[in-house]
């Protein structure tokens, strides 16, 4: 596209000169003549064939003085003018090429050809360019690298969240974009929710992973605990194996039993059944804890010996019998060492706040598509550490429940729905998204990751699964690096020009001096890493496929007057359940909970 419109300028710069030739030649020929007449484009022309008849021969020289004066000059022009240019043209043409590259920054027609200039609901705001929106639509991923202070929520999340129109999920650290966005969104008619697990006031709804599983067939649901298993209980390199592959399956044994104790009641049960949000049985990560820890009058192991001998308990499966033989076979050491194990990443439930958020569910991860939802989810930033594996656990949900069928399969899975990740890596490896993000985009699912750095993401996931994960981003959003690992990288990323550079030398001989001059061709980076390194705070690099690098401004939210005035809208309120899950039960009251009455009475006795 770039030659060609170089070869049209040369076109029309051609013809313009041609003309100009044309009339200034026949102009000077009656300056000379001391004709006064009218010039017309052929006048040169005809006098040009007449030069050698008899009556012009006279006048010969000053014809042939304002034909050459009146093609020289314009020529002259023509080459001054056009000469960079023809020799770009011939530089970039399809037989040579620079000899270091040709890199530059995209323009607003390469903007415009990318798509970047147009706006749709699934529209994400990366940035502006002169004063207009960039908005990447379509199902494509944005990764935001930027350093802490450098104005990321600011100037991309809050800017997205605010423009935005189909279905978020939102992980809020401060809780400032739930206070400045929520208010817009709902007005725009979509419902929405708010996880404060570890609010103090409990002004949150309420999440319980576990109410995903109920009603799964017990081999499915076998499969979905073991994945929660395996957040919980990670592999520890250099670490004997032993105790996190006993942590998990006693994990998966515990919480198979209660659903097997839940489903063992519902079929003994005449007319409705209890409910998942106000029954103390049904599972959920406080009352697997406790269970875990005994009845009260009994330890834990001669409580699974209890139930691997009693005939009530026949409703128990063969994989959980099978682990619960296991672990009650152990030494009192060995199997005092499993049981903590098991139970460290749960003592934060015994919190009765956290409890609380997460022994019922208020909030539908399946539905996130099917309705317009926006889903905060608030940590405060001194529980990033503890809350790491339950933010994996809620986040592998909510892809896993929202990759299973594609958007327009069913009538009303009709919405996009964009996780906005700010500190993304601090819910440590979420492995569903790891392995499935290359996937999503028929799924109507896509992310806005927000990193401080490539190391940080390198130190979560591995340098070759961290630039696999950075790859499946179709855009890349950089603000001025402080690691000079990055600087290097987007300088290799931003590419290389070729400068021309001419050198002039004066040397003194027998015969004077003597003058030359040489040219040589160097490489030189479009922007160097120390220059990336001193990008002013209100610039930002955005590298999208398939369009050259962009050098655009950052989208400061408070700076626009439309996204001010939307962020001015007072927070939505959190309307809370009507009825409350029930308060946690103590240890000596909860493993009579689950079962039935037959249940009951063996423990009892």
């Amino acid at each position: 596209m770039m030659l060609a419109w170089k070869a049209l300028v040369i076109v029309l710069a051609t013809l313009v000169a041609s003309a100009a030739a044309a009339y200034g030649s026949g102009f000077l020929i009656y300056l000379l003549l001391s004709i006064d007449a009218p010039v017309h484009w052929d006048t040169a022309w005809g006098y040009a064939r007449v030069l050698d008849e008899p009556p012009y021969r006279a006048f010969a020289w000053r014809i042939k003085l304002g034909i050459g004066l009146g093609c020289a000059l314009p020529l002259l022009a023509w080459c001054a003018l056009l000469w960079p240019v023809v020799r770009s043209l011939f530089r970039d043409g399809p037989g040579e090429e620079s000899t270091h590259g040709d890199a530059r920054f995209a323009t607003l027609a390469d903007l415009k050809k990318a798509g970047l200039l147009t706006r749709t609901r699934q529209g994400i705001l990366i940035g502006k360019y002169r004063g207009r929106e960039l908005w990447l639509g379509g199902a494509q991923h944005v990764i935001t690298i930027s350093p802490t202070r450098s104005g990321k929520t600011a100037s991309v999340a809050k800017p997205v969240a605010l423009s935005y129109e189909e279905s978020m999920v939102v992980l809020d650290v401060k809780g400032e974009l739930y206070q400045d966005t929520s208010g817009w969104r709902e007005a725009q008619g979509q419902l929405i929710r708010v996880w404060a697990p570890y609010d103090d006031a409990g002004n949150t709804h309420r999440f319980n992973p576990m109410t995903v599983l109920d009603g799964m067939v017990p081999g499915k649901r076998i499969g979905e605990i073991q994945t929660i298993a395996a957040i919980l209980y990670p592999d520890a390199p250099g670490q004997d194996p032993f105790w996190i592959s006993q942590a998990r399956a006693a994990f998966t044994a515990f919480a198979s039993y209660l659903f097997e104790a839940w489903d063992h009641g519902l079929a003994t049960t005449r007319g409705p059944g209890p409910d998942v949000n106000t029954s103390d049985a049904f599972p959920s990560f406080e009352r697997i804890l406790r269970l875990s820890s005994g009845d009260g009058e009994r330890g834990t192991k001669a409580m699974l010996q209890l139930i691997l001998k009693k005939p009530c308990f026949a409703f128990v499966s063969t994989q959980t019998r099978t682990v619960f033989r296991n672990l009650a076979s152990l030494s009192e050491d060995t199997f005092s060492s499993v049981i903590a194990s098991m139970q460290a990443p749960l003592q934060q439930f015994l919190s009765p706040i956290l409890a609380a958020a997460t022994n019922a569910t208020d909030i539908d991860v399946t539905s996130l598509r099917r309705r317009l939802t926006t889903l905060y989810v608030i940590i405060p930033t001194n529980k990033l550490d503890e809350s790491a594996k339950l933010l994996n656990i809620f986040f592998s949900s909510v892809i896993g429940n929202n990759l299973d069928k594609q958007l327009g399969e069913e009538p009303d899975l009709r919405h996009q729905m964009l996780m906005l990740m700010d500190e993304f890596t601090a819910m440590g490896r979420v492995d569903v998204w790891a392995k499935r993000i290359s996937i999503s985009a028929s799924y109507g699912v896509r992310d806005l990751c927000i990193v401080q750095s490539r190391a940080q993401l390198d130190g979560t996931y591995g340098e070759n699964d961290a630039q696999n994960f950075i790859t499946n981003h179709g855009a890349q959003i950089v603000f001025a690096p402080r690691e000079q690992a990055d600087a290097n990288a987007y300088s290799e990323m931003l590419g290389y020009r070729t400068v021309r550079r001419s050198q002039r030398s004066t040397s003194r001989g027998g015969s004077g001096h003597q003058v030359s001059t040489s040219h040589s061709e160097e490489r030189r980076a479009l922007l160097l890493p120390q220059e990336i390194k001193e990008l002013p705070s209100d610039d930002e690099l955005i590298f999208y496929e398939g369009c050259k690098p962009i050098r655009a401004q950052k989208n400061w939210f408070f700076k626009d007057k439309v996204y001010r005035q939307r962020a001015s809208l007072p927070p939505a309120r959190i309307v809370r359940p009507t009825e409350h899950a029930a308060p946690p039960a103590t240890q000596s009251e909860f493993a009579a909970k689950p079962a039935t009455e037959a249940t009951r009475v063996a423990l009892a006795s």
